[in-house]
């Protein structure tokens, strides 16, 4: 059985027929005229049939204007999005209390790997295949190589992405839409972990940037690509040239 949700949500994407709406106006009008004819010398009556012609056409608006071509949207979209990505990369803006921070980069695919580039001189590769975590610390060029032995969800970096791809509560949509690298996108607020979200995404429900506020002098900006290439040796974990490698504390 269709759901009431899913009829309206077909209903929003069909394509109008500017015809069929224009030649059913036509003949509204046509037929307000035609009974108005015989009842001119009642003005009482040409009141009453003046009322009933604006509600009709008001009815006629009300039936077609969910079938114009507005986005049928919903936040379901962009947590599909987010639990079934070929890749997603992201640059992740930090402030606190007004100050930048270093700049984290974050690239990672649906097979589990992630790399986390923190300003100029941190990076973290983790490679789910190889179950291996590679750390390079650029200036002083050393590299440490340790085992993978929790799964990548539980790093605090990425803790923000099970939040929103679980969210079962209220994510209320904002009532205008911005323009993002050239995109139309369409906001979305809602509240997770003590956390104050707010996400903007495609009319599709690709997420394009999202805001976090902890309620403390700490801000998020984050700016999403999806589905974009990305190098295939992005996440190994082989040593650089010129590294030496250290030992992983215990």
């Amino acid at each position: 059985m269709i759901s009431l949700d899913r009829t309206l949500e077909w209903m929003a994407t069909r394509e109008v027929d500017e015809a069929a709406v224009s030649e059913a106006q036509r003949k509204l009008e046509a037929l307000i005229v035609s009974r108005a004819r015989p009842v001119r010398s009642a003005p009482r009556a040409r009141g009453w049939l003046a009322v009933a012609a604006s509600a009709a056409m008001a009815a006629i608006a009300m039936i077609w204007l969910p079938l114009t071509p507005t986005p049928a949207l919903a936040f379901s979209a962009v947590q599909e999005n987010l639990r079934d990505f070929r890749t997603l990369r992201f640059v992740m803006d930090q402030r606190v209390n007004g100050h930048a921070t270093p700049q984290t980069r974050v690239a990672m695919n649906r097979d589990g790997n992630v790399r986390t580039e923190v300003g100029e001189e941190i990076t973290v590769i983790v490679n789910s295949a190889e179950k291996r975590v590679l750390t390079l610390m650029k200036s002083q060029r050393i590299a440490m190589l340790s085992p993978l032995n929790a799964p990548v969800e539980s790093d605090d970096q990425l803790s923000w992405l099970e939040d929103v791809r679980n969210f079962q509560g209220i994510a209320t949509q904002l009532p205008r839409p911005r323009i993002i690298d050239g995109r139309k996108a369409y906001g979305w607020q809602l509240a997770t972990n003590g956390m104050e979200l707010v996400l903007w995404a495609t009319e599709d429900g690709m997420p394009l940037e999202m805001s976090m506020d902890q309620g403390t002098p700490l801000q998020f900006i984050f700016h999403f690509e999806m589905n974009v290439p990305l190098p295939a040796d992005l996440f190994s974990t082989r040593m650089p040239e010129g590294y030496s490698e250290v030992k992983p504390e215990d």
